[in-house]
């Protein structure tokens, strides 16, 4: 496992850990209180989707055949903080209510009244601004690891170009050894040849004396 990925991991799991334990002290806080722990666990939670995208962008540098398994990881950490996200928005929702509403709020109440319909709306609104605000982030977060892994593949585009530039300069230079080859093993061809006529030259003449020789005893 990359090393630098389990870091990741380890400092996933504390940003985790703290966000679920200060969720777990919310309802038992008092006003001041639960504002400072509530903005505790959003920050948990954005350093948590932060280390997320460090996590995916060491990913990209880890070998195509053994990705897949961190991708289930980073998958499954992903969902955890979605998780997480979307009760801090319901304890953000119901802190706005009882900031609005006091002690007249209550999940079960109906709001009667032109001033409790004025104050729902408003919440409404804020609760809808929040989405927005969320879903912008959302956006942001995915366009920057969209970025990031685009300029991973522009690296590896890069990289893999200069691999092949380096294998044609390669296919050149054995195709200019195969034909100085050619022409040595043409030129050996053609000296062999030559040699060839000789050596026969050569035993022509030897045997032409060798029968001038002869004659001339019996002459």
């Amino acid at each position: 496992m990359s090393e630098l990925f389990a870091s990741y991991e380890s400092d996933f799991e504390l940003a985790y850990q703290e966000a679920q334990s200060k969720i777990g002290q919310v309802s038992s806080l008092d006003d001041a209180q639960r504002k400072n722990t509530l903005k505790a666990v959003e920050f948990a939670t954005d350093e948590a989707l932060e280390i997320l995208d460090q996590m995916n962008i060491e990913v990209q540098s880890i070998p195509s055949n053994q990705r897949s398994s961190y991708n289930t990881k980073v998958r499954q950490y992903k969902a955890k903080v979605d998780e997480t996200k979307q009760k801090l928005k319901q304890l953000l929702d119901d802190e706005d209510k009882h900031q609005l509403f006091g002690s007249r709020y209550k999940d079960s109440e109906e709001f009667d009244g032109p001033g409790d319909s004025q104050r729902k709306q408003l919440l409404n609104n804020n609760s809808s601004l929040e989405r927005s605000s969320e879903r912008l982030r959302e956006s942001q977060r995915v366009a920057l690891e969209t970025e990031n892994i685009g300029g991973n593949i522009l690296n590896d585009l890069r990289a893999q170009r200069e691999t092949i530039l380096n294998s044609r300069n390669t296919l050149h230079q054995a195709d200019n050894y195969v034909d100085k080859s050619i022409k040595t093993l043409k030129t050996m061809t053609r000296r062999m040849t030559a040699n060839k006529f000789i050596s026969y030259a050569i035993i022509a003449v030897l045997i032409l004396l060798i029968f001038l020789v002869l004659a001339s005893k019996f002459w």
